[in-house]
């Protein structure tokens, strides 16, 4: 159940003073955030709080530094207290048209910012006199303060360090079981999702480009690293990548960017092609097995930023078993059955049927077809007695492997119109792998079985 607007609020409160107090408890690392926040220092506020462990409450921390901002500028600023007999919606609209004609008037909204700002208290009241709007004070203040306070917030606390891409799929499209939607981006190496035809819900495999931001001030160094679990234990990626320097229209030169053996690649190698290329991931030899992924940026005084966990489901293994398993007997009329072997021919008009063992499957089963080939250039899909295609995809049901067991099928050729020949019975499954950050097909299988039809 969604929390309810009081519960979400008693929540942000009580978070607010947890960890207010927390920071509270450290005479030394309080002053020094809020010398910070009155300096717009950044680093200096993000690093006291990722030294405490609060930079999760960031925003709600910097807010209660704003609150108590304005309400200190405000009661310098207005020399006269509120009066809480005159706040009524008559007043509301009032004060709606007074915020409106300062807004429009840009020269006079910078004059009342600057002397909020220096908290200037003759200026700003002479301001609000030449205006007469003596009786708006608190509100014009708040306003005016509130507007600084979220820009002020919004710059110290951005959303921190993000993995904004896994094998050119954007990460907002990976599902909490690693599973990824198309298309990629850019377009073009995955398609959209077409479930009913086998495509989606992609693991990934093979070589992993990951790209990524930093959204902290002087960002100096990074790494991304992989996990089985969330809590860890984690192993860097030491890969060393190719990379290309073209700045300002000068010539495109390749160079190679090397972390260090603790995994951190130095952010000034980056130079000036943009900040998000972090490094290839060489995926592990497992088969549909969960990883995680976490990028990590630090400052030159060495105060880390984790980014939040993105999981990847791993898939380096081909469909089993390779080749697939095709069995054929022949059944009479009386349930008696014979093996068939290869090129056996098996003749009309004797009331027989075909029996057709399958065995072909994948943790993420992408299509399975089963075809009759034969003849000049002829194609024929298989259909058991009771009408059900041999061929399927898992049409958005990662539940389905295909046919994980042997599975048996009744099949009467003549029945299905298949003209005298001889034929392979072919099978192929693929699964759903987005291999070397594309998906072309996946990992696959195939195998045949010869019949002649009489």
């Amino acid at each position: 159940m969604p929390n309810t607007p009081e519960e979400t609020r008693l929540t942000e409160l009580q978070q607010t003073g947890e960890a207010i107090g927390k920071l509270a408890k450290d005479p030394a690392a309080f002053n020094r955030t809020a010398e910070a926040f009155l300096a717009e220092n950044v680093e200096a506020f993000q690093a006291e709080l990722s030294r405490l462990g609060l930079l999760p409450f960031c925003i709600l921390i910097c807010r209660w530094f704003c609150s108590k901002h304005c309400v200190l500028i405000c009661s310098r600023l207005c020399r006269e207290p509120i009066n809480p007999q005159v706040l009524t919606i008559a007043e509301m609209r009032d004060f709606a048209l007074v915020t409106q004609q300062l807004t429009a008037n840009e020269g006079l909204l910078k004059q009342f910012l600057d002397a909020v700002d220096k908290q200037d208290v003759d200026t700003f009241n002479k301001l609000l006199a030449a205006q007469r709007w003596q009786p708006f004070c608190h509100q014009l203040c708040h306003l005016l303060c509130s507007v600084r306070c979220r820009r002020v917030c919004r710059i110290f606390c951005p959303p921190g360090p993000m993995i904004t891409e896994v094998g050119l799929i954007p990460a907002s499209q990976i599902d909490p079981s690693g599973r990824a939607a198309g298309p990629s981006l850019p377009p073009g190496p995955t398609s959209s999702d077409n479930k009913a035809a086998g495509v989606g819900d992609h693991p990934f495999g093979g070589w992993v480009n990951i790209k990524g931001v930093f959204n902290i001030a002087n960002p100096f160094q990074y790494k991304v690293e992989f996990a089985t679990s969330p809590a860890g234990p984690w192993t860097p990626i030491l890969q060393a990548i190719t990379d290309y320097h073209w700045c300002h229209g000068g010539p495109l030169v390749s160079y190679s960017r090397v972390p260090d053996a603790s995994g951190w690649y130095n952010v000034a190698d980056m130079d000036c092609d943009g900040l998000d290329y972090l490094t290839d991931w060489l995926t592990p030899n497992d088969r549909d097995k969960l990883y995680y992924l976490k990028l990590t940026v630090r400052t030159a005084a060495l105060v880390e930023f984790a980014s939040p966990l993105v999981p990847v489901r791993i898939d380096n293994g081909a469909p089993l078993p390779a080749p697939p398993l095709i069995d054929l007997q022949l059944q009479a009329p009386d349930g008696t059955r014979r093996k068939l072997g290869c090129c056996e021919t098996v003749q009309q008009g004797k009331g027989n049927l075909v029996v057709i063992t399958l065995q072909a499957w994948d943790e993420n089963f992408s299509h399975i077809d089963v075809e009759l080939l034969g003849g000049c250039n002829a194609s024929f899909p298989i259909v058991d007695t009771g009408g059900t295609a041999l061929s399927k995809t898992y049409n958005g049901n990662v539940a389905d492997t295909g046919y994980p067991m042997p599975t048996e099928f009744l099949w009467d050729p003549w029945k299905a119109g298949i003209p005298p020949c001889c034929y392979l019975l072919d099978v192929v499954i693929t699964d759903r792998v987005i291999a070397n950050n594309t998906w072309s097909g996946g990992h696959s299988a195939q195998g045949w079985h010869s019949i002649t039809i009489a």
